[in-house]
C-alpha cells in the first residue's frame, strides 16, 4: 500500500470538497445505495455514509487497502458499509446502486481505468442511477519555457565527455509529471481540448486527438502542456489546469525533441494517440508538425506517479 500517496489523496481539500459537493447534490439520505469503484482506503465512501447514504458498497482491488477500508468502518461504527476486496470488474452479479462513483483519476485522466470501470460501472446502477464523474475533457497548449526542456540533458554537463545521445533521445520521448504557471505559456496560444469522454457511453482505449493552432506572436515551442477537466454533476467540475487551485495531479510535459522557433503567421499542429490499457499503463504518442517540419514522439508509460523510463 503507498500510504503516502493515500495521505496526500485525503489531503487534497480541493479534490474532496469537489466530490464531496457532487455527492451531496444528489444524495438522498436514507434512500440513495451508493457504490465506491477502486475505493481505496474508502474516504469517498464514508463521506457518502456521513451524508446519509442507504448503504454504501466499498469495491478495492488490493486486499491491503480493502481491509484497512473494513478496520475504519468497524472502529468508527459505519454499520452501513460492505467491503468487497475485488476489482469491481470481476464482480458477477452486483447489487443495484443508486449512485456509483470512481475516483480513479491520473494525472493524465485515464491511465488508472476510470474509462473501462465507469463503462463497466452500468452493471451496477440502478434505472435511473448516476455516475460520478460524469464527463472528462483534456487539454493541451504549447509551452515557450525551456525550463522544464533543459533538465533533459543533465549528462552532457557532466564529467564523462562521452556520447549520451541515445540517452537524450529517450528522455524527450518521455511524458513528466510537473507543474506549469502563466509564464510558461508566454505568448502562445490557449489550450484547446484534444479528447472528450461521456462515461456513460463505451469506452474506447485508442482514442485520438487533434489540435491546430495559428500563431500570433514568436516563440520557441519547447513541448506540451496537458491536463483535464472532469465535471463530477452538473455544475460542480474539478480541474488539474495550471490556472485552477492547486490539486495533488499535477500537469503532464509532453516535450518535444528539438525546440523550434515558430513566427507570427505560422502554424503548430499536434496528433495524439493513445492506447489505455485496463488500468496497467498507457501507450502514449505525440506527433508536432510546423512549417519547419514534423516529429513523432511515442511513449509506452506503466506509471505515470513517477518519470517513468522507456527501454
Amino acid at each position: 500500500m503507498l500510504i503516502d500517496y493515500h495521505r496526500r489523496l485525503v489531503a487534497d481539500s480541493i479534490r474532496c470538497e469537489a466530490f464531496r459537493r457532487a455527492i451531496e447534490q444528489v444524495i438522498v439520505p436514507g434512500v440513495t445505495r451508493v457504490g465506491d469503484l477502486g475505493s481505496g482506503t474508502g474516504w469517498i465512501g464514508f463521506m457518502a455514509h456521513g451524508l446519509g447514504a442507504q448503504s454504501v458498497s466499498l469495491y478495492e482491488r488490493v486486499p491491503s487497502l480493502a481491509k484497512v477500508s473494513v478496520q475504519i468502518a468497524r472502529r468508527n461504527g459505519l454499520n452501513r458499509i460492505q467491503v468487497y476486496p475485488e476489482d469491481s470488474r470481476s464482480i458477477i452479479d452486483p447489487g443495484p446502486h443508486d449512485l456509483v462513483v470512481s475516483e480513479t483519476l491520473g494525472n493524465l485522466a485515464l491511465e488508472e481505468g476510470i474509462g473501462e470501470i465507469l463503462w463497466d460501472a452500468r452493471r451496477f446502477l440502478a434505472p435511473g442511477g448516476i455516475r460520478i464523474p460524469r464527463q472528462l475533457t483534456l487539454y493541451a497548449r504549447p509551452v515557450s519555457s525551456g525550463r522544464y526542456w533543459a533538465e533533459l540533458d543533465p549528462w552532457s554537463t557532466g564529467a564523462l565527455r562521452l556520447d549520451f545521445s541515445r540517452l537524450v533521445s529517450l528522455s524527450r520521448q518521455n511524458l513528466y509529471v510537473r507543474t506549469f504557471s502563466e509564464p510558461d505559456f508566454a505568448c502562445t496560444p490557449e489550450a484547446g481540448a484534444w479528447d472528450r469522454v461521456d462515461f456513460a457511453m463505451r469506452f474506447r482505449t485508442r482514442r485520438e486527438g487533434h489540435l491546430e493552432w495559428m500563431i500570433e506572436r514568436g516563440f520557441t515551442l519547447y513541448g506540451f502542456a496537458i491536463w483535464w477537466e472532469a465535471e463530477l454533476v452538473p455544475g460542480i467540475r474539478l480541474s488539474t489546469a495550471p490556472d485552477a487551485p492547486p490539486t495533488h495531479w499535477e500537469q503532464i510535459y509532453a516535450p518535444v525533441l528539438n525546440p523550434v522557433a515558430v513566427r507570427a503567421g505560422d502554424w503548430i499542429q499536434l496528433v495524439i494517440k493513445s492506447r489505455f490499457k485496463d488500468g496497467r499503463g498507457v501507450d502514449f504518442r505525440w506527433q508536432v508538425s510546423t512549417p519547419a517540419g514534423s516529429e513523432h514522439l511515442s511513449i509506452r508509460a506503466g506509471d505515470l506517479e513517477k518519470d517513468p523510463v522507456v527501454d
